[in-house]
């Protein structure tokens, strides 16, 4: 009876090991040159946490993540974000005006992509604070002074010609696709294309 009770606490020790392990263990997958850094850690609750460093600016992003087809991983920040917020409205003006600030109000430098009914699209580069255009556009993205670009934002109104728009300029993961490939992943940059570097997968357990 003595030796069944051994083996008894044996197997649940044994048990409660590996649970732990299951639990705990995280796959890290890293990308590392002289002047930049960039890693994701995708846990097993489904959270992950996303740390980018460069000479002058450093990201940290938490989040959750789906893994879908077995081929691409869905990312989501936690809290989430708008990207882009707009306010539409209309004054007595043949001009189109586009005022464009960040998330805390203040004037940025930021280029402006408007598109029109023909789909063309217009560029407007350096600009600062708002943009007056002559025409009618069915929307519009914004690429702030980092190189991160907006969601295309389609325009609402018929008549809309006074466009308010809040861009946010930290990094936000809505729905982004990567590419998955079980060693390493491809990321999306932040000018919405895929990347031509990968993050190498590196498991590991965590120590807590």
């Amino acid at each position: 009876m003595r030796n069944v009770k051994i083996i008894l606490g044996l197997f649940v020790l044994h048990l409660f090991a590996y649970s732990q392990n299951t639990f705990n263990k995280k796959d890290v997958f890293t990308y590392k040159t002289p002047h930049y850094y960039e890693s994701i850690e995708l846990l097993e609750n489904g959270s992950f946490v996303y740390y980018s460093r460069s000479e002058f600016i450093k990201t940290e992003i938490k989040g959750n993540w789906q893994l879908r087809d077995d081929s691409i991983l869905v990312l989501d920040s936690r809290p989430q974000r708008s990207r882009i917020t707009v306010l539409e409205s209309r004054k007595r003006s043949k001009k189109s005006t586009f005022q464009i600030r960040n998330t805390d109000n203040h004037h940025i430098h930021y280029n402006l992509y408007l598109i029109t009914m023909d789909n063309d699209t217009l560029e407007f580069k350096n600009q600062f604070d708002q943009t007056a255009v002559l025409g009618n556009f069915s929307s519009f993205y914004v690429v702030d002074t980092q190189g991160q670009y907006s969601p295309t934002y389609k325009i609402l109104g018929s008549r809309s010609n006074i466009f308010y728009i809040m861009i946010e300029e930290k990094r936000v993961f809505e729905n982004e696709y990567w590419k998955y490939y079980g060693e390493y992943l491809v990321p999306l940059g932040i000018d919405g294309k895929y990347s031509n570097y990968k993050l190498v997968k590196n498991q590991r357990l965590s120590a807590e």
